[in-house]
């Protein structure tokens, strides 16, 4: 989904750039932009190149670290391409742009899960996502030992006073059942805990189904700022929260006067629709990483990543909107089912035993 830009007459500094990188300059009106937390801009440039330019916001200190990260994977790919990325045109330090060639008419998997996706294109999500990480990191990203911002471990017992003062009603809404339930916060930091003993592989750092782009029938993935050396499952829980947060949703089908376990026993047959992309997708990523299958526990920290990951979610939907959504809720209360026994869940999501 597109939206309208900043007008480049604002940021002359976007056209500087895509000149200095040979690729001439977009085309005014032509332009378009991505949802997203950053500002872009996508278009067709005055030499005919398609091109997605993207500033990258925050604090002077992540900001660099965030384009120190783009940079290098973007280098990365251009040289090793297992993965498959849009081309990497370049970067701007001083005025924190990055450039990529522009994928024409993709679609994102958030927008076509379920109608427009495939067994086939679950398995090569898994086959890139195990082929990532067998790749050595380059060398600024090994060195990044700064914390993910996920899940945000310092406030999970208490908001810091700009985060309160910033968060809407939903989103204070979520973060009191996360305040209130001392069992959950334990099992986040337990989980925080044992990620820092799993085996450290080069990691996505914030994978989500709007992460990957279909272009021409082929599966590309995007969006490198949170890549850094870490446990895989971070990524796995990710991809399979995904499609659990996604059954959830399936509950809002209900008829008239249908019961409550009518709705939850709907939304258990919307997840069963789903959870063979799950599995495709864990099939393909024990394929491309065989070393996969010597970390005992990967199911369960994947498992409870995903229940994690629902929390994340409804954190996510609940930007500048009042209330939660009783679905939302019922999202965190599944979340919590998971993250407090993340290995009982691994066969009823798809992912099984990796031995």
């Amino acid at each position: 989904m597109t939206f309208a830009p900043v007008p480049l007459d604002r940021v002359p500094e976007v056209a500087a750039f895509l000149t200095g990188l040979g690729q001439g300059v977009l085309r005014q009106g032509e332009v378009s932009a991505f949802r997203g937390r950053n500002d872009s801009w996508a278009g067709v440039t005055s030499t005919g190149q398609p091109v997605f330019v993207k500033r990258v916001g925050g604090g002077e200190a992540d900001v660099r670290r965030r384009m120190t990260r783009i940079a290098a994977m973007g280098e990365l790919f251009n040289v090793h391409p297992v993965v498959t990325v849009p081309r990497f045109l370049g970067h701007d330090e001083t005025n924190a742009l990055v450039a990529f060639s522009l994928l024409e008419d993709a679609e994102s998997v958030s927008d076509v899960a379920g109608e427009g996706f495939s067994w086939e294109l679950a398995r090569s999500a898994g086959l890139q996502l195990g082929a990532l990480h067998t790749l050595t990191p380059p060398g600024v990203v090994a060195e990044d030992d700064s914390e993910p911002p996920l899940p945000p471990l310092t406030a999970l017992t208490a908001l810091p006073m700009e985060m309160y003062l910033l968060a809407s009603g939903a989103e204070l809404e979520a973060w009191a059942i996360l305040h209130n339930d001392a069992e959950v916060v334990e099992a986040i930091r337990g989980l925080a805990d044992r990620q820092q003993a799993a085996p450290r592989v080069l990691i996505h750092g914030d994978l989500r189904l709007d992460q990957f782009l279909i272009h021409d029938d082929r599966l590309y993935l995007v969006d490198w700022e949170e890549s850094r050396v870490g446990d895989a499952a971070r990524d796995l829980g990710g991809f399979v929260g995904e499609w659990l947060y996604r059954g959830v949703l399936g509950m809002a089908g209900r008829e008239d006067g249908a019961s409550d376990r009518e709705v939850v026993a709907n939304g258990a047959r919307r997840f069963e629709s789903l959870r063979p992309y799950i599995e495709a997708f864990w099939t393909g990523y024990l394929e491309a990483r065989p070393t996969a299958h010597e970390d005992g526990e990967l199911a369960a920290r994947t498992a409870g990543f995903a229940g994690w990951h629902l929390f994340d979610r409804v954190l996510a939907a609940g930007y500048e909107r009042a209330r939660l959504t009783p679905l939302e809720r019922a999202a965190a209360g599944v979340g919590r089912r998971v993250l407090l026994d993340p290995a009982a869940f691994t066969t009823t999501l798809g992912i099984g035993e990796n031995r």
